[in-house]
């Protein structure tokens, strides 16, 4: 579990194919992210990763084929975001993000309006319900609130901060990045299509 608070970001160092799965290399800053053992999961743009090695500037994952296959595709020297798992004796800033990825949406447009960057991400039919006006949402991994919501397009903002903090700056027009809806509506939905 996850807040959707980006406390770091990584580069992608290596990444090596292992039949259909993946194993990647990421480094990162121990200043930023501490604390890190073998095992513990960390959401790496927003998926939930197992570290199965480190050492000081290094962190390794395996990546099985059916998350690869539901997540834009890495790169070497991609920057990437990193959250450490929730701590439940500390404070939520965001929202509850658990690190599965429900869909790779577009970015349709970015303006510059005043201090922020507004962004229209473009997802299917099947995904655009669970995604209401001011509800939450985390794009790769960082938690966001939903200014609109146009047919299969929703919009945000991101304010200086945001931009600053994460990889999201890097991001044009076009891009793909990492979708999961709030976990509260994916359980509404879930629990109205069985009754």
């Amino acid at each position: 579990m996850f807040t959707g608070i980006i406390e770091s970001i990584g580069t992608v160092k290596s990444i090596k194919r292992v039949g259909e799965d993946l194993k990647i290399d990421v480094l990162f800053d121990e200043q930023k992210l501490k604390d890190i053992h073998v095992g513990d999961s960390i959401a790496v743009n927003g998926i939930c990763l197992t570290v199965n090695n480190l050492n000081k500037k290094l962190l390794s994952f395996d990546v099985s084929k059916e998350t690869s296959s539901r997540v834009s595709p890495l790169k070497i020297s991609q920057k990437l975001n990193l959250e450490t798992s929730l701590r439940f004796n500390g404070k939520v800033s965001g929202h509850f993000v658990t690190g599965h990825i429900d869909e790779v949406g577009i970015i349709n447009s970015i303006e510059k309006k005043d201090l922020c960057e507004v962004w229209s991400i473009k997802v299917s039919n099947k995904l655009i319900k669970f995604l209401p006006e001011k509800g939450s949402v985390a794009i790769n991994g960082t938690s966001l609130t939903i200014n609109r919501v146009d047919k299969n397009f929703f919009y945000i903002n991101l304010i200086p901060h945001t931009l600053i903090s994460t990889n999201l700056s890097s991001h044009r027009v076009g891009d793909s990045v990492n979708v999961e809806i709030d976990m509260i509506a994916r359980y509404l939905q879930n629990f109205a299509q069985n009754e």
